[in-house]
């Protein structure tokens, strides 16, 4: 009889502990999961968003402005690291061999790094899939959603603060 009760009691424990492990990991694992939605001028230090917004006002298209005087790499440093979700669009940047997409920049509005001047550099991420996908469509919106962190980049195309371990690409829904 005492051997049963002794046996109950190891099943109890182990039960306890592994109730207790359960407890401790799943905030963890549910944390670690967790996709913070942002918009664009959240990449932006405040005292700089002012500054965009006036100097949006005065962008000249025509192809003689100097993107320099609105260019800015200023991170928000909270974002390094960060799982986060953004809409925008997408500029391919590589393809594989078989035409399929590799690495691009978002960017917040369709257009960009095309016209001239193009986004500050904390304005545009440059994202790498870890497997390339079918080449997306440009003009539709996505939603990219992955590991944010503060790196630059800069190619012919344009100049990014920010990369991505991109997680998922989706078609943008409102």
């Amino acid at each position: 009889m005492r051997k049963i009760e002794s046996m109950n009691g190891i099943r109890m424990n182990r039960k306890i502990i592994a109730l207790a492990i359960l407890v401790l990991l799943v905030p963890g694992l549910a944390f670690a999961e967790e996709v913070r939605e942002v918009e664009w001028m959240d990449l932006m230090p405040e005292e700089e968003q002012t500054a965009w917004d006036e100097a949006s006002k005065n962008v000249d298209h025509s192809g003689y402005a100097s993107a320099e005087e609105f260019q800015s790499w200023e991170t928000v440093g909270e974002f390094d690291g960060q799982k986060i979700r953004i809409p925008g669009f997408v500029v391919p940047v590589e393809t594989d061999g078989e035409g399929k997409l590799r690495t691009f920049f978002l960017v917040p509005y369709f257009g960009a790094c095309i016209h001239v001047p193009p986004p500050p550099a904390n304005q545009i991420i440059y994202g790498r899939l870890e497997e390339p996908i079918e080449m997306v469509n440009i003009w539709d919106a996505f939603y990219m959603e992955g590991t944010l962190k503060i790196e630059e980049i800069s190619n012919e195309t344009a100049d990014s603060a920010y990369t991505m371990a991109v997680d998922s690409l989706k078609p943008y829904s409102g």
